[in-house]
C-alpha cells in the first residue's frame, strides 16, 4: 500500500508530505483546494503520462515520490527482470521529475526506467478510478476484460499465434492466386527470358575467372619484365648464397651460446621458404604464354556478360537470382493446380484450428457472463437499483459462413439494463445517468476486487450526482472493499467522508499572493465540524453537527 507521498512544485501545491494508512481514507475539502491534484501525482507514480504543465509556476522542476509497503511476487519478479533489488523489509521507492524544459524522469528505488516499465509494475500497485474512467467502463470496447479468466488469457494466446499462422495461409493462398493469373499474362515473356538465360549459360564463378584470366593476358609484358627485374636482384647479388654462407655463422654461435639456436633455425626456414619461391613455375619466364585466339574469346564472353548486366540493370548474382525466379514462376505455372490444392488445405485446416480455440474462448466466455450477470444483480440491489435487469449479450456468430476473427475471438458483447421496471433493456452505455454510472461502476469494482491483485484502489469523485440512500449504499460499498485492500477516496458526500477510517483535509491559502495546498488528518471533533459543513453546504450548524455525529457513530458500530 501506498505509506508516504510527498509532492513538491506541483500545481499549486508548494511542498507537502503525507502519511497514508490502511483502510479507507476520505480526502475532503472545497472545489480547487487540490484534492484531485494529491490523486494526479499518485497517478504520476503509477505510469500517468506527464506535462511540464503540471510544474508550480516560477519552478524548474516538480517532483512526486511515494513509498510502498510491497508484498507481492508478482511486483518482486518484475522488479528483478529491472535488476532491481527490494529486500522484505524496505519501502518500494517511486519518484517522478519533471523538467521545465519536456524532460521527465521515472525512477524505482534509484534505478532510472521508462514509462512503460513503470507502468507495467503499477498496474500491480494501484488502481485510480475517476469519473473519466467510470465512462471507460461502460464502453462496450471495454466489456471482455470483465469476462476474462487466467484461463481465457491462455487461450487468447494460442488464438493470437493460430489466427495469424491462418491470415498467412489465406494472404499466401490470394498471392497465389494473382500471381498466376500475372504469370499467365506474360507467359511468353518469361518463356523467352528463361530461355536467353539456359542458351548463355552465365555463373558467378565463370565471370570471375574471366576476369582474372584477361588480367593476366591483358598485362602479359608487365608480368614479363617484373620477374626479370625479381630474378636480377637475387642474381647480381647471389642473395641466396649469401644467406646460406651466413647460416654457419648463426651455427658457430650457437655452439657458445644456445640462445642463438632460435635464430639459426628461423634463418634456416626463410632460406629454404626463399629458395622454394625462386623455384615456383610462376616465375618462370618460359611458362607464360600470350595466347591471342584465347584473349578474343575472353573478351567476347564478357560482353555477354556485360550486355545482360547493361539490359537488366542487376549485376551477376542478382540476375541469377533473377532468372531463378522466373524459372520458378514457370514451374508454378505449370504445377498451378496442384500448389492451389495444397494451400486451400492448409488455410482451411489452420481456419478450423483458430476457429476451435475462439469457440472456446466464447463458450468460457458466456459462462462467465452468466456468473457476473448474477453478481452485478447482487451488487446493484445493495446500492439501491432493486428494480434494475442486466444481461449480457453475445452478437457474435460462429457459423463458418458468417464468422469474423477479431484480435480477441469472434465474440461482440454488450450490456444491457434497464433501471426502471416495466422498461425495456437498452445499451448500458446509452441509457445511464450520473448516479446511476456511479452506482454500476461500483457494483463491478465491488465484483473485481477479488480478482486484481492491487494494494490501493483510488475514487476520485465517482459518486458525483448521488444522494440520499443511494450515497449510503456507495458508502458501504467503498468501506467493504477497503476491507480487503487500501482505498484512497475524494468525495463531496457526508454519507463517504464519515465511512472513512482516516479523514483528510485538503486546503488553499493565499500568502504573499500566492496559492498554497495545505493538508491535515482530521481527528473526531474535527471531522464532526467539516462533515457538518458538508450537510450544510459549507457552513457548519448545531443541527447538521449533531447528523455529523450520528453518522459517525452509526460507522463507528457497524
Amino acid at each position: 500500500m501506498l505509506v508516504t507521498l510527498n509532492v513538491r512544485n506541483f500545481a499549486i501545491i508548494d511542498s507537502i508530505e503525507i502519511q497514508f494508512n490502511d483502510g479507507m481514507t476520505v480526502l475532503t475539502g472545497e472545489t480547487g483546494a487540490g484534492k484531485s491534484l494529491i490523486i494526479d501525482a499518485i497517478g504520476l507514480l503509477l505510469g500517468k503520462r506527464a506535462s511540464n504543465d503540471m510544474i508550480r509556476y516560477n519552478e524548474n522542476k516538480a517532483v512526486i515520490e511515494g513509498f510502498f509497503s510491497i508484498d507481492s511476487f508478482i511486483i518482486q519478479e518484475k522488479l528483478e527482470k529491472l535488476g532491481i533489488e527490494l529486500n522484505p523489509d524496505e519501502y518500494l521507492v517511486i519518484k517522478r521529475e519533471l523538467y521545465n524544459n519536456g524532460k521527465n524522469v521515472c525512477r524505482i528505488n534509484n534505478v532510472t526506467v521508462s514509462l512503460s516499465q513503470l507502468s507495467e509494475i503499477s498496474e500491480y500497485i494501484g488502481d485510480i478510478h475517476s469519473q473519466l474512467d467510470t465512462l471507460g467502463l461502460i464502453n462496450p470496447k471495454n466489456y471482455l476484460y470483465f469476462l476474462s479468466s487466467s484461463n481465457i488469457q491462455n487461450l487468447l494466446n494460442d488464438y493470437i499465434i493460430a489466427l495469424k499462422e491462418y491470415k498467412d495461409n489465406e494472404k499466401e493462398y490470394q498471392n497465389l492466386i494473382q500471381k498466376n493469373q500475372d504469370n499467365l499474362e506474360k507467359k511468353d515473356f518469361l518463356t523467352f527470358q528463361y530461355k536467353e538465360f539456359v542458351n548463355t549459360k552465365i555463373s558467378v564463378d565463370e565471370e570471375k575467372a574471366l576476369k582474372e584470366e584477361l588480367s593476366y593476358l591483358s598485362h602479359y609484358e608487365q608480368i614479363a619484365e617484373q620477374i626479370h627485374e625479381f630474378y636480377k636482384i637475387y642474381n647480381q647479388n647471389d642473395l641466396l648464397s649469401k644467406i646460406y654462407d651466413s647460416l654457419s655463422c648463426l651455427e658457430k654461435l650457437s655452439s657458445y651460446d644456445i640462445r642463438y639456436k632460435s635464430l639459426k633455425e628461423s634463418l634456416e626456414e626463410s632460406y629454404y621458404n626463399l629458395e622454394s619461391i625462386l623455384s615456383d613455375h610462376l616465375l618462370k619466364i618460359d611458362h607464360l604464354d600470350f595466347d591471342e585466339k584465347k584473349f578474343n574469346e575472353i573478351q567476347n564472353r564478357l560482353s555477354i556478360y556485360s550486355d545482360l548486366k547493361r539490359k537488366y540493370k542487376k549485376d551477376i548474382p542478382s540476375l541469377i537470382d533473377y532468372f531463378n525466379k522466373i524459372r520458378q514462376d514457370l514451374e508454378d505455372i505449370e504445377n498451378y493446380d496442384d500448389l492451389l490444392e495444397d494451400l486451400e488445405k492448409k488455410v482451411n485446416v489452420s481456419f478450423h484450428k483458430v476457429l476451435k480455440i475462439a469457440k472456446n474462448i466464447s463458450d468460457e466466455r458466456k459462462q462467465n457472463a452468466l456468473e457476473l450477470t448474477n453478481e452485478v444483480k447482487e451488487q446493484l440491489n445493495d446500492l439501491q437499483l432493486k428494480n434494475t435487469n442486466f444481461e449480457i449479450v453475445f452478437s457474435s456468430s460462429s457459423e463458418e459462413s458468417n464468422v469474423i476473427f477479431y484480435k480477441d475471438g469472434i465474440d461482440i458483447v454488450d450490456f444491457m439494463v434497464s433501471f426502471n421496471k416495466g422498461e425495456p433493456l437498452k445499451p448500458l452505455s446509452k441509457v445511464v445517468s450520473g448516479g446511476e454510472m456511479s452506482r454500476f461502476m461500483l457494483a463491478l469494482k465491488s465484483i473485481l476486487v477479488n480478482k486484481m491483485p492491487i494494494g490501493t484502489k483510488i475514487f476520485d469523485e465517482v459518486d458525483t450526482g448521488v444522494s440520499g440512500i443511494a450515497a449510503h449504499s456507495i458508502a458501504q460499498k467503498i468501506k467493504s472493499i477497503s476491507l480487503k485492500s487500501q482505498v484512497l477516496c475524494v468525495t463531496h458526500l457526508p454519507q463517504v467522508a464519515a465511512m472513512g477510517t482516516h479523514h483528510l483535509k485538503i486546503s488553499k491559502e493565499i500568502m504573499d499572493g500566492r496559492t498554497f495546498t495545505k493538508i491535515k488528518e482530521l481527528n473526531k471533533e474535527e471531522r464532526i465540524d467539516e462533515i457538518a459543513s458538508m450537510i450544510s453546504n459549507g457552513e457548519a450548524t448545531n443541527s447538521s453537527k449533531e447528523v455529523a455525529k450520528e453518522l459517525l457513530d452509526n460507522i463507528a458500530n457497524i
